[in-house]
């Protein structure tokens, strides 16, 4: 009896361990809030690499109620993308199998609002509710987004952001980037094991009432 509660208890210990492990984000972006570089209340145009990410077309860096009009950013400052072609990108490294990507962002309250956006691992569309192409939803808050989980080998990969204008001064605000794994086969694996061992532990005391 004693050697079945013990198991019963390792069992479910390692699963809470387990899916724990492969439920948060990985933390494999670098500045994934933009802090860098500081704009002290200010924006800047950007082109190659700075602070992580690699700037291409009207991309830069804007501070939170800065003239760029970017507001309620996750910290300081946030990311933007201006115009068709503007794209920020970063090179992360992945360990796990499963892949998905999660961020705030937010139009632009001003000229012709918002830039329709995607998001690229490698040369793969990640897709956000089955979209691939989206424009945030609104311009005075950021919105949380999250992709659909995609295979993915471990090993370098490249995050890409980018835009694909519109009529007139378009733009889109990106904060708060996070790369997560979904948990791995042995996780859930070990998750069905604690739930089947608790369930014939409570038959067991159910039938000796």
């Amino acid at each position: 009896m004693k050697h079945i509660a013990h198991t019963i208890a390792l069992a479910i210990a390692l699963a809470t361990t387990s899916a724990g492990a492969f439920a948060t984000p990985v933390n494999s972006v670098e500045n994934g809030g933009f802090e860098t570089p500081a704009q002290n209340g200010w924006y800047t145009y950007l082109n190659g690499s700075v602070g992580g990410w690699t700037y291409g077309g009207s991309s830069g860096v804007a501070a939170n109620n800065s003239p760029f009009n970017v507001a309620n950013a996750g910290g300081a400052q946030a990311a933007f993308l201006q115009q068709p072609g503007a794209s920020i990108s970063q090179m992360f490294n992945f360990t796990k199998n499963q892949f998905s990507v999660s961020f705030i962002a937010e139009s632009r309250n001003y000229g012709g609002g918002g830039n329709p956006l995607s998001v690229l691992v490698d040369d793969q569309l990640l897709s956000f509710a089955g979209m691939t192409t989206f424009t945030p939803e609104s311009n005075t808050s950021f919105t949380a987004y999250t992709s659909d989980f995609i295979a993915l080998s471990a090993g370098n990969h490249t995050l890409r952001f980018v835009s694909h204008g519109g009529n007139g001064d378009v733009t889109s605000f990106i904060d708060n980037v996070e790369v997560t794994a979904v948990p791995e086969p042995l996780s859930l694996s070990l998750m069905g094991l604690g739930m089947l061992a608790l369930s014939a532990s409570r038959r067991k005391k159910a039938g000796k009432a």
